[in-house]
């Protein structure tokens, strides 16, 4: 038992020789270091070399030296986001072989040397994101071959130089929204052959060539919404038969290349909600094979004999679109569905046949109908009709009551004159009480009428009855 005390002991004696210890103000687990909201102003000088883990977030730190982390050459993870890191230094993160995940956003970074990753030759996740970058060096990322995710959201970047990510060959995400990118370089995204999932949303790009995107064969996701792109162009010979969404919610485009979407057999969700569109050829409707999901509303849709290619379209559509497509022009038409402005002002003459069949082109008419006086011959021919049918409606029910019911309508009769006969005893009753102190004969009640002999004390006599008067002498 003294011997179990003993060595245990030892051991714990032992413990800070082997890189153990836990650093002052931190929580440790294992070999999991938190060090969250301490109030550190500089990284904690410890010489503990088996922690795997080390997080420092929301502390007061605004600089990295060099070898900063020489002491922490077993971590995995590092964890230094939202503190106010202004300053890294070249070779900050040397020794760090080991690390996989390495997070830096929510500070106040505006520079990074060439040289900052260039040790972490198995880092998987890199965020950098909410700094204030505002360029990146070349050769930045060169190295990184593990690298699956990079955040860039919410700096200031203004181009992204070419081969940046050359050596990314594992990337599977990139986030450059929210920055202010206003072109994109034509090799800007080379060496990206794994990525999936590309953010470019949020920024000031005034045009797309998708012939930027050459080198995304892999690419299932591209999000490109409240740019300033004004239109379209492929620029491209290969077909992009991995792209299944593509969102460009929020931008202006007026125009699309006739050809952009026949580069794209399998895209199934297009959101194109809020530009500036004011009709779209049926080619480029006619390209959209695999569409399930389309964002057309919040456009400058011109309700006229133009709006019918897209008009047919929607008709056929099996997929779905989660927001009303309205009339923008004319007056007339402004606030109304697209469809239902179609039908209700007979914009497209041939639209119920095109219906059936999605290759009818369709013609536009020589000669348009005045709307307004199309609707009102409408109404009144649908009126007249209604009231015409009404009336022999009524005509036909009483017709077959009195065809098909003729003992009912007699017995109708005999009520009726067993009401009046009825109304005229009650009558002759009330006029008899009436004249019941006029004579003496107060209890009589005639029960028939006729000549009739009255005896009483005073003699006999013979009267006529009658039904109006007791007993007329």
């Amino acid at each position: 038992m003294l011997a179990a005390l003993y060595a245990m002991s030892m051991v714990l004696k032992m413990l800070p020789a082997l890189g153990m210890a836990c650093p002052p103000k931190c929580r440790c687990e294992k070999l999991l270091f938190y060090c969250d909201s301490q109030g550190f102003h500089s990284v904690p000088n410890t010489t503990e070399k088996g922690s795997l883990g080390l997080s420092l977030r929301h502390n007061y730190i605004t600089e990295l030296e060099r070898d900063q982390f020489a002491s922490f050459s077993q971590l995995t993870w590092l964890h230094l986001d939202h503190n106010q890191i202004s300053t890294v230094r070249e070779d900050s993160f040397q020794g760090l072989y080991k690390l996989k995940e390495l997070v830096l956003s929510s500070n106040k970074i505006f520079h990074l040397p060439n040289t900052t990753f260039s040790q972490l030759l198995n880092l998987q996740n890199l965020d950098l994101s909410f700094n204030q970058l505002s360029s990146l060096h070349p050769e930045l990322f060169y190295g990184l071959r593990k690298l699956q995710t990079l955040h860039l959201r919410s700096n200031s970047l203004r181009t992204i130089p070419v081969r940046l990510f050359w050596d990314c060959r594992s990337l599977e995400f990139l986030d450059l929204s929210t920055n202010r990118l206003r072109s994109l370089a034509r090799n800007g995204f080379a060496g990206l052959i794994k990525l999936r999932e590309l953010h470019l949303e949020h920024n000031q790009l005034t045009k797309i060539n998708f012939a930027h995107f050459l080198r995304l064969s892999s690419l299932h996701t591209l999000f490109l919404q409240w740019n300033k792109i004004s239109n379209l162009t492929c620029g491209m010979e290969w077909t992009w038969g991995t792209l299944e969404k593509l969102d460009l919610t929020g931008n202006e485009i007026k125009a699309i290349d006739l050809t952009v979407f026949e580069t794209m057999p399998n895209l199934k969700i297009l959101l194109m909600d809020n530009n500036k569109l004011t009709t779209l050829d049926s080619k480029i409707l006619n390209s959209l094979t695999s569409i399930t999901t389309v964002g057309l509303s919040g456009n400058l849709w011109e309700c006229s004999p133009k709006i019918c290619a897209l008009a047919t379209w929607l008709s056929g559509f099996q997929g779905r679109w989660e927001h009303s497509i309205l009339c923008h022009s004319p007056d007339h038409t402004q606030g109304e569905d697209i469809l239902d402005a179609v039908y209700g002002f007979q914009l497209c003459w041939n639209l119920s046949a095109v219906v059936t069949s999605m290759a009818t082109t369709y013609r536009v008419p020589t000669t348009v109908p005045e709307p307004n006086n199309a609707i009102f011959t409408q109404r009144v021919i649908t009126g007249t009709m209604a009231l015409l049918f009404s009336f022999f409606f009524i005509i036909f029910i009483v017709f077959i009551s009195r065809k098909c019911c003729p003992p009912t309508l007699r017995r109708i009769r005999q009520c009726s004159m067993i009401q009046n006969h009825r109304q005229l005893r009650s009558q002759t009753r009330l006029h008899m009480a009436n004249m019941s102190d006029q004579g003496p004969y107060n209890e009589y009640e005639p029960t028939h009428e006729g000549p009739f002999i009255i005896i009483n004390g005073y003699g006999q006599c013979k009267c006529q009855q009658l039904p109006y008067k007791e007993c007329e002498v």
